[in-house]
């Protein structure tokens, strides 16, 4: 675009000038972008350019987590900024021609990955996997995937489908899909056929880090990872500690800042380790020692006695572990109905929120059944991805 700047007006310069127009526009909140897409189709390839979208958040930090009602298809939240609290986006998950409302399954980057059913059992083949949508909350925008696990027009045994984004590195999402084998029981398959054993990984919830979608293989003690670009799969072990008479003691396994980490669990220590795994994947090694008696000391109720066992319990849940260059790493947890923010760096906690719809958790550690680290919450993170 060619102007006259001795006749034309300053916002006609400024729009002539792609590097300034695209400064001023990186400093406006999403909202104002969405409006400023309708203003022109030059505003409109500026905005939804990937490189844009990557400039505006170069280092995403999630806003809030959203979590499932227990007793009806409705998502509530946790605002991990108390003093600026947003309103929710949305409480059910509902896309056009679809009778019943969808489960967040993944969030990744700002994109959530949703499907029809909430858990996923392919051994007793109970809640099969048949639809599947890519939902970007910010633009209320998405994407409806073809059924997974469909090959000829035959549905196979999908053991997971996982979602792998990072703008940072190309602009487009890529779905994982983890699948039973045509040819032998005991392989699996993806993108390209891979031979691996199932044994007890659970390939329903994977975690994307370092190009690379993450399972927890809980027999074998051993972290399982595909690369999404060079398509290859690999695996590392895991610390003897995480083990627990052949499970793997783990409350939460998730990514934060490019850093990717594993929470141990023990219900009768009111201790635990925050391990990290190193880029390379030659190490995972403990990051955090975590003490939580002062927490125990403010929530008497966190503590009970297992009359089965005789031995002292503590009732807790880790619904996330994030990572801030600004504000420090902290936990989030849910104790006594309440989410609660730790922080690593200092050892002190404050009260974020009530959970609503009796959200609790923590009431399976009471029955003596095994926590699962499956995500409690997801991370809502702010974007401008398409999807």
């Amino acid at each position: 675009m060619s102007v006259d700047i001795t006749r034309a007006t300053s916002a006609e310069v400024v729009d002539s000038i792609d590097d300034l127009l695209i400064q001023i526009l990186l400093r406006l909140p999403i909202k104002s972008l969405l409006h400023c897409k309708l203003v022109s189709r030059h505003w409109r390839s500026l905005i939804t350019c990937p490189i844009f979208c990557f400039l505006h958040y170069p280092d995403p930090h999630p806003v809030r987590l959203v979590y499932p009602g227990r007793r009806s298809s409705k998502f509530e939240y946790i605002n991990l900024d108390v003093k600026n609290p947003i309103n929710p986006p949305f409480r059910e998950l509902r896309f056009p021609e679809e009778r019943f409302p969808f489960w967040i399954h993944q969030s990744c980057n700002g994109l959530l990955l949703c499907c029809n059913s909430r858990t996923h059992d392919y051994r007793r083949k109970r809640y099969p996997i048949r639809k599947c949508y890519v939902y970007n909350p910010t633009k209320n925008g998405f994407s409806k995937l073809r059924r997974p696990g469909v090959v000829n027009d035959i549905p196979r045994i999908v053991l997971g489908v996982n979602l792998a984004f990072d703008q940072a590195k190309f602009p487009h999402y890529k779905v994982v899909c983890v699948r039973g084998s045509e040819f032998r029981p005991n392989l699996l398959q993806m993108e390209i056929y891979l031979a691996g054993s199932i044994d007890n990984t659970n390939f329903n919830y994977g975690v994307y880090w370092n190009g690379s979608v993450h399972w927890i293989n809980d027999l074998r003690d051993e972290l399982l990872y595909f690369n999404v670009d060079k398509e290859n799969f690999r695996k590392m072990p895991l610390p003897d500690r995480l083990q627990l008479h052949g499970h793997m003691r783990v409350s939460y396994f998730g990514e934060s800042c490019d850093r990717l980490h594993i929470v141990e669990k023990n219900v009768t220590k009111i201790a635990l380790n925050v391990y990290e795994i190193k880029r390379d994947y030659s190490e995972c090694f403990v990051k955090y020692r975590v003490d939580l008696s002062i927490v125990a000391a403010a929530f008497p109720d966190m503590t009970y006695m297992d009359t089965v066992k005789n031995r002292t319990c503590y009732a807790f849940s880790v619904f996330s572990l994030i990572h801030s260059e600004e504000k420090g790493s902290f936990l989030v947890l849910q104790v006594s109905g309440k989410a609660i923010r730790f922080s690593l760096d200092f050892n002190t906690f404050e009260e974020i929120s009530d959970l609503e719809d009796d959200y609790v958790v923590e009431s399976w550690s009471r029955r003596g059944m095994a926590e699962s680290y499956l995500p409690n919450a997801f991370e809502y993170i702010k974007s401008l991805a398409g999807v």
